[in-house]
């Protein structure tokens, strides 16, 4: 069994068709169906059921499919360390949520030109996630798992948002957002390392706040723009919104922003120099008030 009779395999699996798969691959059907075919003689067993709808994978070929895919993985990950390594081409993989990806990301890329081939944006709770499957490096305000080594690449501030008269009518002429005149609001906030900070924060304040959880920071703004509320994020401003730096029992409210990795990873060593890469370039070119690299706390590193 070859890596493209793998490839083959997969793409029939998942698209139920040697048609359908030969022309997501651009070869013919023939080719792939020898291909599958051959895998099946060499493992004297049946990988899929052909019925009048389409390919169904066997008991067995569900197990091939899944084991496939780590095999698939550890053959772009073994690439992308010797590219990194010997032919400085770009060669990883970043998982990181949109917000991150556009504003931060997709700017150090232009900047710095690391090694990164492309970003893989998913919600900030999947992250972590596509480090099993299709991301080597994942950036997020989410704190990674235990198992994965990581470093904080920066602090964002929380600032609080909300239409010029409601932030008028809340805060006047403060100049700090103090969360405790929302307590009777709704306060939108995003499913990220603000609602970590924030559930912390409010933790001993009374009466209990009323939340909305939302997507990301910007879905919050755009409802806080039509007054269903008051949105917590650490993106810039938008849609003519007002914005004051979040506090709350007296304390700024921030959150780190963390690059992880798996530390079995072909490329351990040149993932943590990306991630080191990325943390001196957001001290040194700062979006909205990223941390200098005093405020990091660079010991904070496992």
């Amino acid at each position: 069994m070859d890596r493209r009779a793998l490839e083959y395999f997969r793409t029939v699996a998942r698209l139920g068709s040697v048609s359908a798969a030969a022309q997501h691959m651009s070869v013919t059907q023939p080719a792939v169906s020898k291909q599958i075919s051959r895998m099946e003689a060499e493992l004297a067993m049946k990988l899929f059921h052909r019925t009048p709808s389409g390919m169904a994978m066997t008991a067995a070929g569900e197990a091939l499919y899944e084991l496939g895919g780590d095999v698939l993985t550890r053959f772009e990950r073994a690439e992308g360390t010797l590219r990194a390594r010997f032919s400085a081409k770009p060669a990883f993989r970043v998982a990181c949520p949109p917000t991150t990806a556009y504003v931060l990301l997709a700017p150090f890329m232009v900047d710095v030109d690391p090694p990164i081939v492309d970003l893989t944006m998913v919600p900030a709770p999947d992250v972590d996630a596509t480090l099993e499957r299709e991301a080597d490096l994942a950036i997020s305000t989410l704190l990674p798992p235990p198992h994965r080594r990581h470093v904080v690449v920066g602090s964002l501030p929380v600032n609080v948002y909300g239409s010029p008269q409601a932030m008028e009518d809340r805060y006047g002429n403060a100049t700090i957002g103090d969360l405790e005149r929302l307590t009777d609001d709704l306060i939108l906030v995003p499913v990220t390392g603000v609602h970590v900070v924030f559930d912390e924060a409010a933790a001993g304040i009374t009466p209990p706040f009323r939340i909305r959880n939302v997507a990301m920071g910007f879905v919050g703004q755009a409802l806080a723009a039509n007054n269903h509320g008051f949105a917590l994020a650490t993106e810039k401003e938008s849609f003519g919104l007002r914005g004051l730096p979040a506090y709350a029992a007296g304390r700024p409210l921030r959150t780190k922003l963390y690059a992880s990795w798996d530390p079995q990873h072909y490329a351990a060593a040149e993932l943590r120099t990306l991630a080191l890469g990325f943390r001196r370039w957001l001290s040194s070119t700062p979006p909205w008030g990223t941390s200098s690299p005093s405020d990091l706390n660079t010991e904070v590193e496992n």
